[in-house]
């Protein structure tokens, strides 16, 4: 088990290095990097795609049919859709997120930024971004890669992930706090 999640990780490497290389090669990193986004935003919102990727049953040419047309609709270069029409033929569909992912980590690692990732309970506005984005350029004084995502579970409030660093400012966590230390004086 150990060994194939191993391989798996050296699949996902492959595919993502791949990626990187077409899109720098192409000189299209930047409008690859907003496709792989937009990507990594429907799988994380849409259940029904996550189980056509995921699905031993569905056949390939049935992944990759139904893959292409999503990825038509969203839209994305014709390139990033025949890089998937690969992976879905290979029988690698499961792993689209994981190759995503890393390859964004990889791309912001090409680039010399820093990536960072905002958790708030309500969608920002991209001049609320900018200005996280420029405040933590001034802090690190370097370029930064900032990703929003929306997790209600958090309450309220935000975390902000830099790197290995994680700024908590969530209600959830703040609440989570109180409740360890209300424990303390019983």
């Amino acid at each position: 088990m150990a060994n194939d999640s191993k391989n798996i990780g050296n699949v996902v490497e492959r595919y993502s290095k791949a990626l990187l290389e077409l899109s720098i090669e192409s000189e299209s990193l930047s409008k690859v990097r907003v496709d792989i986004e937009n990507i990594i935003k429907i799988i994380e919102s849409s259940d029904d795609f996550n189980k056509v990727l995921k699905s031993p049953i569905i056949s390939r040419s049935d992944q990759n049919s139904i893959i292409n047309n999503i990825l038509k609709k969203i839209p994305v270069s014709d390139n990033i859709i025949k890089f998937f029409s690969v992976i879905c033929q290979n029988g690698r569909s499961a792993i689209i997120y994981r190759i995503c992912s890393r390859f964004l980590e990889m791309e912001v690692k090409f680039k010399g930024e820093v990536r960072a990732e905002l958790l708030s309970t309500n969608p920002q506005s991209e001049i609320e971004l900018k200005k996280i984005e420029e405040i933590i350029k001034e802090s690190l004084g370097t370029d930064v890669s900032l990703i929003s995502k929306v997790d209600p579970s958090i309450i309220g409030g935000y975390i902000l992930k830099i790197g290995s660093i994680m700024l908590d400012g969530s209600v959830k966590s703040k609440l989570q706090g109180l409740k360890v230390s209300m424990k303390g004086i019983k």
